[in-house]
């Protein structure tokens, strides 16, 4: 029987248990005696799992008249607590940190029936103390089930709601929440791009349920989802759909497409009060539903994971402003001529100071597109303007982020050209926004791993294009690239899988795109990995021989950024050797070498290995002299006798050296070494010059080894 306190650590109390069966035993000390030595008492503290547990460990010493008094508090650093004590009997209460759990030495339930122990000797050893403290464990998981990382899992007293503790999920979307003997109520946290939950899959606390830890671990399953939703309408009071009105629900927002229309997501269980703003003036905000302030307005109810739909408004024209000159009139439109509706536009002075210029009027466009500077008549001592239309944002989702741009077309202050206004006339100001493009697709990872996707294009110049992450879906969308040539990285933020580059590919070898105004290119699809891997297989560099170095070519592998590699050298599938670099013994002549690469970057992990090497031997020397359509050779290789140097010799031509490397050979002959000599026909030689290699390929003792030699044959 264990039970649990909220006593305060640092308040020392005195129990006024009766030690009877201690005195009967003589175990009572009284009060310590003037020559009473100390001792070092010391212990350790792990829950059921045999995972340390931090905490205070009170210490109470008996008195004469068989009460225990509490005369001191040890602390539990990684499990370990110890402290020095008068000789005595002695009895002890753990209370863990975070949320309170507390029981006596050992596993008992009070004061009264704790376990006593007699202090003495210099060092008393508590016996291991095992605190059955509860848990409540478990996984979060996405709607696709793949495990939520790093998300934060919180603990709250089911009946006072105070949060006892908060852990965040591992990369297997577990978390371990230690408890408190009383009911608890669990909440997840939806870390952006999902929404946040109350165990059981609840909306608020008050439905949530109740949850009991266990010295097991009470193990629960919280899966989060998107979210739900608000949706509706937005017309005129004549019913014209209204485009470009916002609307907000809690700290969420979307804005009214063409048909009027919006959508917000990704909401939390709960009420809502609902928002129609027309931030371009033409029409008088509102609340759901046709209210005019925030008091009156009807609240919106989303349950979890509920779409509401037809949440509509209609909007009132405003009154009308009063007519003016306008110095400046003019439409923005998009490169297809399309007006652009919300626009901001501003115009600046050119003074004749340097660096001193400032925007002096500000201006939208309406829903035509439309726009008018009529105040700059009253800008003091000016006459000469430049204008900037800037791009607030769509609320169509289907459309494309537009690039600002000076009237007349220039990008910059310095480079645009001033309008020159008089009194009385009107200045055309016409301006034309490029579209940007956009990139579509989906990145998925290995079953099982948190995916935390995320997408960025890299321009020709090594600039950052954009960048973006998944949805809950796994899907993602980026309508703001600029129009160029990128090439797409897709990575995992949570670390747990290999980036790539598209298509399927490292950045040297990878596919470029083409991004193009007002189109979007799809089908950019990923699935990473979750394990490093060569692309190009490791090799060993040069010939095994005895008493010689020969080292390692690593190969290329599919992410090398922040990658470690270390080396074992083999025979069979005994490792010799470790590093980058080995040296053959006399004893492993005849034997094969392979390397063995590992690769580790933080989670992610790999092995790739080499082919075998020739056998290993003495280290050859080749002498080649070539005469007419003949080649000589000789081969030594000390120690070994010249008379038992036997091998063969095969001779390829070079006929091209590709941009990796790649050596690709054409056989011109072969032939058998014996007693360290041998000849080899080049009839197959055409007139010219031409790049051979011998390769020898020694016996017994005696190691391989190659030469180049350049030749020109005259027929």
């Amino acid at each position: 029987m264990i039970g649990s306190t909220t006593r305060r650590p640092w308040r020392r109390t005195v129990a006024t248990v009766a030690g009877t069966a201690l005195v009967a035993a003589g175990l009572g000390m009284g009060a310590a005696p003037a020559h009473a030595a100390d001792s070092v008492v010391s212990g350790t503290l792990t829950d059921t799992q045999g995972n340390a547990v931090e905490g205070f460990v009170d210490v109470y010493r008996q008195q004469t008249d068989g009460t225990f008094v509490d005369v001191g508090t040890m602390y539990a650093d990684n499990g370990y607590f110890s402290g020095t004590y008068t000789d005595g009997a002695y009895k002890f209460g753990a209370t863990t940190y975070g949320a309170p759990y507390a029981e006596f030495y050992r596993d008992k339930a009070d004061l009264a029936s704790a376990d006593a122990v007699t202090v003495g000797g210099g060092a008393t050893a508590l016996q291991p103390w095992t605190i059955d403290r509860p848990y409540v464990v478990g996984t979060v998981t996405d709607p696709s089930g793949r495990p939520v990382q790093n998300t934060a899992v919180a603990a709250f007293d089911a009946a006072s709601g105070d949060r006892e503790v908060t852990d965040y999920t591992d990369e297997k979307g577990a978390f371990v929440l230690p408890v408190g003997s009383a009911l608890v109520k669990v909440f997840a946290e939806g870390n952006g791009r999902l929404a946040s939950e109350w165990y059981n899959d609840k909306a608020d606390f008050a439905t949530a349920d109740g949850v009991a830890g266990t010295a097991a671990g009470n193990p629960i399953a919280i899966a989060l989802s998107a979210g739900g939703s608000i949706s509706g309408q937005v017309l005129s009071d004549a019913g014209t759909p209204l485009e470009y009105v916002r609307v907000d629900a809690g700290s969420s927002s979307d804005l009214t497409d063409k048909n009027g229309a919006y959508l917000i997501e990704g909401l939390d269980a709960g009420s809502y009060t609902v928002e129609f703003d027309d931030d371009l003036d033409e029409y008088v905000g509102e609340y759901y539903n046709n209210a005019a302030t925030e008091a009156a307005a009807t609240p919106v109810v989303v349950g979890k994971d509920q779409a509401v739909g037809g949440i509509n408004a209609n909007l009132t024209l405003a009154p009308a402003q009063p007519g003016g000159t306008h110095e400046i009139l003019g439409t923005v439109r998009d490169d297809s001529g399309a007006p652009v509706v919300g626009a901001y536009l501003s115009a600046w002075n050119t003074p004749n100071a340097p660096a001193k210029e400032q925007v002096v009027e500000y201006a939208r466009s309406n829903r035509s597109g439309a726009y008018a500077f009529d105040d700059l008549d009253q800008v003091a001592g000016e006459n000469q303007f430049k204008v900037l239309a800037e791009h607030a944002g769509t609320g169509d989702d289907n459309g494309f982020a537009l690039f600002d741009s000076w009237l007349g077309g220039r990008t910059s202050y310095d480079r645009a050209a001033p309008v020159t206004v008089a009194p009385g006339t009107t200045v055309p100001g016409d301006i034309t926004l490029m579209r940007a493009g956009g990139v579509e697709g989906t990145l998925t990872g290995a079953t099982g791993l948190p995916l935390d996707g995320a997408v960025q294009l890299l321009s020709v110049d090594g600039v950052n294009g954009g960048s973006t992450s998944t949805k809950a879906d796994n899907t993602f969308e980026m309508r703001y690239i600029y129009p160029g040539t990128y090439k797409v990285r897709f990575s995992d933020s949570s670390g747990n899988h290999v980036p790539e580059w598209w298509k399927n590919s490292t950045f040297a070898k990878s596919t470029e795109i083409t991004v193009k105004p007002g189109q979007m290119v799809s089908g950019l699809n990923a699935a990473l990995v979750a394990s490093l891997a060569a692309t190009e297989r490791p090799e060993a560099k040069g010939y095994p021989w005895v008493g010689k170095s020969i080292s390692v070519d690593k190969g290329e592998w599919n992410y090398e950024t922040g990658t470690t590699f270390s080396y074992e050298w083999l025979v069979g599938s005994s490792v010799v050797g470790t590093g980058a670099s080995y040296t053959p013994t006399k004893a492993q002549i005849g034997d094969r070498l392979t390397v063995r690469v590992l690769a580790e970057n933080g989670r992610l992990a790999g092995t790739a290995t080499s082919a075998k090497t020739s056998r290993i031997g003495y280290k050859p020397k080749l002498k080649v002299k070539v005469a007419g359509a003949k080649a000589t050779i000789t081969v030594k290789a000390k120690p070994v006798k010249t008379k038992k140097v036997k091998g063969k010799v095969v001779v390829k031509e070079i006929v091209k050296v590709k941009d990796n490397g790649t050596i690709k050979y054409k056989k011109i002959g072969k032939t058998k070494i014996a007693k360290g000599k041998g000849t080899v026909s080049l009839s197959k030689l055409t007139k010219g010059k031409h790049k051979l290699v011998f390769f020898f390929q020694g016996k017994g003792k005696v190691g391989s080894t190659e030469v180049k030699k350049k030749v020109k044959t005259k027929r």
